[in-house]
């Protein structure tokens, strides 16, 4: 039986690296990308410890070039799973909002998940039973203030999302959104320093979600849900 495999972008950290190690350890092959080689390699490393296999690529999804050459480079390769997983937060009231914060949200966000995800498409086809997931936010479901860009963002990742679905549809290749409230990761802490934990969804627990969709029977799937801890306020 051929080794399933899973391209994970915003693998180096956070809830990128909790789904490596949660694929990897269900006998998954991990293609990482990130943009840090040392971040991917102590993935990696943990991944082959557990018996797992893995593969570093470091790119920045947000490089058109970079990630036309990967996907170049995969070549005849089979992807089953894409998970779109990088991203980037920013807080701040919209009068306070450069053009280049805009930009830079919506190109990490909402841009680069696109291109990926139409990079890979004929990888993901080659697949019996392929899966794009799309890692939202609890923002497309609540309103909240001083998000307005992030927000942006990921409402239209959400509709992406669900166009890509109905159009893959007859191809049986399910595309699902899964949107976290906040999470214990390091871009939370960084955009939050201090935050109380107890109110945040564990890495993990949004992995073990991921892989519980993927792991759908071919021609199976689910409406993008929500994910949040209930003593978050």
């Amino acid at each position: 039986m051929t080794k399933k495999s899973a391209v994970i972008t915003g693998a180096g950290q956070g809830t990128g690296r909790a789904i490596a190690l949660r694929f990897a350890a269900a006998g998954v092959h991990c293609l990482l990308l990130g943009r840090t080689k040392s971040k991917l390699q102590s993935v990696a490393d943990e991944i082959a410890e557990l018996g797992g296999e893995a593969s570093v690529h470091t790119l920045d999804v947000t490089d058109d070039a970079a990630v036309a050459e990967f996907g170049s480079a995969l070549g005849e390769q089979t992807v089953d799973m894409l998970v779109n997983c990088a991203g980037d937060w920013l807080i701040a009231l919209m009068d306070d909002t450069s053009n280049q914060q805009l930009d830079h949200i919506l190109r990490v966000n909402l841009r680069a998940p696109y291109i990926v995800t139409r990079t890979l498409l004929p990888s993901l086809r080659r697949s019996d039973n392929a899966s794009i997931i799309n890692i939202g936010s609890l923002v497309t479901a609540i309103s909240a203030p001083t998000v307005s860009a992030y927000t942006a963002a990921k409402v239209g990742l959400k509709g992406m999302t669900a166009s890509l679905a109905a159009e893959l549809k007859p191809e049986r290749i399910r595309v699902v959104m899964i949107s976290p409230g906040p999470a214990d990761t390091p871009m939370r802490e960084a955009a939050s320093p201090g935050i109380d934990k107890s109110i945040l969804v564990r890495p993990e627990t949004i992995a073990d979600m991921v892989l519980a969709v993927v792991s759908l029977p071919r021609g199976i799937t689910t409406s993008d849900f929500v994910l949040y801890s209930m003593a978050w306020e």
